[in-house]
């Protein structure tokens, strides 16, 4: 999902419920017909979740309610969160009423979370829901992915447990990484690519000396030098209660690295988890809204600006097999592009990219592809990456385009390099 471009991600998800009667499954919440709905049995606290298979910063919430039976929605609670239990989950909103057939809006402000969940509380309850949705975009956890190191390690508490995506999924006591009692002890994570960060996330140690952690500073940077301790300090930790998760803002520093580091002489750094939030500094692609000439199954135009978070082969977009198959790129400001970077599918069918036009442009006429050519891409083999040089062209719209009859155009991941100009 591309930031800006707010479209409801339920649809990409998996749906649970805690039962179905009579045939009304959990996914008919998610067809976008009014005509079908989902419906529990009667019970003890029913609920109905949706896996948004990321984890996504939620804006809004809809709900819409049957025709019939309307009151089964009554008193309904909407969570959002990274929880199976659903209580673990923070409420954004709760549904006293809700007429027959009427959709309501709850506004999440931006909460973050892998499941939406609708639950019921109380005893001989019944949940149905006609439609439901979830609008944002990826929060994108940097750190996942990242490689990990530290100055030391105490025992089997090594670098990359605080990097495994567990706050709150284990016991954190069994979950976290540890240096030995030194001096000046450091964590370091590399992003492999430089991100802006906006924040990041540091969850304490729960099973007991959580003063450890106080006066660690948080650096963000590209040098290695000293450890990359050298680098600019984001924040200095207080302190954090036991088992607790903390935000500390970065303000957009831009770095590779990212070090949390204690000063002094006998110290233990114990990180339980460690999260980075943030986007890609060069890459123009990630902060765009994508769309493309039709879509094949779920191979939607915003998969191939997800930052390669993927396998290629379920993280690409596709279009069908179409006359002139078309994929286009809102910049949403002009920008001066000295490359493209195009990542070929891995699975199959690499030769469907043969062919294919970039260009760069200001225009929309013919979905964009009057726009001027930066490239012709003859082959690209499966699963690599290509650059090509575009020279400077100016424009808001990245356009992919295949001529000729009876083509498809996948694209496994876009990235797009260039700077502002001022208009």
């Amino acid at each position: 999902m591309a930031r800006g471009q707010e479209e409801n991600v339920a649809l990409l998800g998996k749906t649970t419920q805690s039962s179905i009667y009579d045939g009304s499954y959990p996914e008919w919440a998610l067809d976008e017909s009014l005509s079908t709905w989902t419906h529990t049995n009667s019970e003890t606290n029913p609920w109905w979740r949706v896996d948004l298979l990321k984890i996504y910063s939620v804006n809004r919430v809809t709900i819409t309610n049957r025709l019939t039976s309307y009151s089964r929605i009554n008193g309904a609670v909407i969570r959002i969160g990274n929880f199976l239990d659903i209580y673990s989950n923070t409420i954004c909103g709760v549904i006293s009423t809700l007429g027959a057939g009427a959709t309501a809006t709850f506004s999440c402000g931006g909460m973050e979370g892998r499941y939406m969940v609708v639950n019921i509380p109380g005893d001989q309850q019944i949940l149905s829901i006609v439609e439901a949705g979830v609008y944002g975009y990826l929060a994108g956890n940097r750190a996942i992915g990242g490689a990990t190191i530290q100055s030391s390690t105490s025992v089997d508490w090594f670098a990359e447990r605080a990097v495994d995506g567990n706050r709150g999924l284990q016991q954190l006591y069994t979950g976290c990484s540890s240096t030995l009692n030194e001096t000046d002890p450091w964590w370091r994570l590399d992003l492999h690519d430089v991100y802006r960060v906006s924040k990041v996330v540091v969850t304490n140690r729960k099973d007991c000396c959580a003063e450890q952690i106080n006066g660690a500073e948080i650096h963000i940077g590209n040098s290695l030098e000293n450890n990359g301790i050298n680098n600019p300090i984001c924040a200095v930790i207080p302190a954090i209660p036991a088992g607790e998760s903390y935000n500390y803002s970065c303000d957009g520093l831009d770095g590779r690295y990212v070090i949390i580091h204690v000063p002094g002489d006998r110290k233990i750094l114990a990180l339980c988890e460690v999260e980075v939030y943030g986007y890609l500094a060069e890459n123009l692609a990630v902060s765009g809204a994508a769309i493309q000439s039709s879509t094949s199954a779920d191979w939607f135009a915003e998969k191939a600006i997800d930052r390669g978070l993927q396998q290629l082969y379920t993280g690409c977009s596709s279009t069908l097999n179409e006359t002139d198959p078309w994929w286009r790129l809102d910049l949403q400001d002009v920008y001066r592009v000295n490359k493209v970077v195009v990542s070929n599918r891995k699975d199959c069918c690499a030769e469907q990219i043969n062919g294919a036009e970039i260009r760069i442009g200001n225009s929309l006429e013919n979905n964009g592809t009057n726009n001027p050519i930066c490239a012709v891409i003859p082959a690209i083999p499966a699963g690599e990456s290509y650059s090509y040089s575009c020279d400077g062209l100016d424009g808001r719209y990245m356009i992919i385009h295949i001529p000729g009859d009876m083509k498809i155009l996948t694209l496994c991941e876009v990235k797009v390099y260039g700077e502002g100009i001022h208009q």
